[in-house]
């Protein structure tokens, strides 16, 4: 059969045809119209449902038409006619969706939640926090591996508490009926397959660095001399005294910039900048290191994280640890880890302990307030008055 540009919808698909619903189409017809047009028009099938749909849509042949180019949804019961009950549309939808019975069609819940998104998600949030002692207690009930290492555990349970009270919130105040069961099956899945064992993770740092893996498995070498006994490795101390004087380097040409750049703004009439816009701009700057000619031949293998879990429970937290900037170098080039930090921070001070300890380059950038304490291996930068000078520029600018 033929199917090119020029043959009418009636010549090419005359099945198609049949359901053409001419009273509502206007002047358009099928011999005027061809296959692949992008036009919406109306058709019935013998069973007489009406529905709109282009023509280029209709004349495909999707599985659920079963081989039949001109079958209508509702009657194989690929999609049932559904009314909101909230909003009075009437739409066709899977029957799994039917099933749901949702008050409202897509449009109009947008626009619902649109004019009680603050009240909904202050609701919500109080639903939540109020969740935390029936979000524990189902939490409890979920069998968790025995050799899965603690801190492991102490990261999913954060996950899944966080979606678990969600749930409940959901289920209290939107209604949203066996949400709660829908995520405790979710989080119980996770549970079964908590990554590494003590088997696993010890493959695994035997053969790769705790930053050379990604996702569920990049902090395996973490537990290398906890698992195995083995003892930490050094860092090399050259390497990371070269390294060191390269985001140097970098840092300072950025401190030069930022000082004019701030001085420009205040002079416009804008307020100094703010710890966290500072630290947002050190940030792209220790990134744009790897721009530096020593990472050319490197340029094409090498990737950049920001805040990458290790396995560290920092004292006094409920969660992993996270490094603000990784550098991950291939080969056997050790990774480059760089913490940011206006203040004194025991917690930076452990995880960049942990990534010495495993063989990467520790840095750590340190801006603000408080002393500055030296860390056996790790290399400490100090842009106390690099950074002072910044917040300084254009002190008096554009004052009347």
């Amino acid at each position: 059969m033929a199917r090119s540009l020029g043959v009418s919808l009636a010549e090419a698909y005359p099945q198609v045809a049949a359901m053409w619903l001419q009273e509502r189409n206007g002047g358009l017809t099928p011999e005027k119209a061809t296959p692949k047009m992008q036009v919406a028009v109306w058709w019935r099938c013998a069973a007489g449902h009406e529905w709109e749909e282009n023509i280029s849509t209709r004349t495909t042949l999707p599985k659920w038409k079963n081989g039949d180019v001109a079958a209508c949804r509702e009657c194989v019961g690929y999609k049932v006619s559904y009314t909101y009950p909230d909003c009075g549309h009437t739409a066709m939808v899977t029957p799994e969706a039917a099933a749901k019975k949702r008050g409202r069609c897509w449009k109009c819940a947008q626009a619902w939640w649109q004019a009680n998104e603050k009240r909904m998600k202050a609701e919500l949030s109080a639903a939540a926090k109020a969740a935390a002692g029936r979000a524990a207690e189902l939490l409890d009930a979920v069998p968790v591996a025995a050799d899965a290492p603690a801190p492991l555990v102490t990261e999913w349970r954060w996950w899944a508490a966080k979606y678990l009270q969600g749930a409940i919130a959901a289920e209290e105040v939107i209604g949203k009926d066996g949400e709660r069961n829908r995520v405790l099956a979710r989080v119980t899945a996770v549970a079964a397959t908590l990554l590494p064992t003590k088997e696993q993770a010890g493959r695994a740092a035997s053969a790769e660095g705790v930053l050379r893996l990604v996702d569920q498995a990049h902090w395996a070498e973490g537990w290398l001399h906890q698992l195995t006994g083995r003892g930490a490795r050094p860092v090399p101390a050259d390497d990371l005294e070269n390294f060191s004087f390269l985001l140097e380097e970098v840092l300072t040409d950025w401190a030069k910039g930022a000082v004019e750049a701030v001085a420009e703004n205040r002079a416009n009439g804008y307020p100094a900048p703010t710890t966290a816009e500072i630290t947002r701009s050190l940030t792209r700057a220790v990134i744009s290191m790897t721009d530096d000619e020593v990472f050319a031949p490197l340029a094409r293998y090498l990737r950049t994280y920001r805040e990458l879990r290790v396995p560290v429970v920092p004292d006094g937290k409920g969660r992993y640890g996270r490094l603000d900037v990784v550098i991950w170098m291939p080969g056997t080039i050790p990774d480059i880890v760089v913490e940011i930090d206006s203040a004194p921070n025991p917690a930076s001070a452990q995880k960049l302990a942990f990534a010495r300890d495993v063989g990467a380059l520790p840095m750590w950038v340190r801006f603000g307030s408080g002393s500055i304490e030296k860390i056996d291996g790790v290399s400490v930068l100090d842009l106390r008055d690099a950074v002072r000078a910044v917040r300084t520029a254009g002190d008096g600018a554009g004052a009347s």
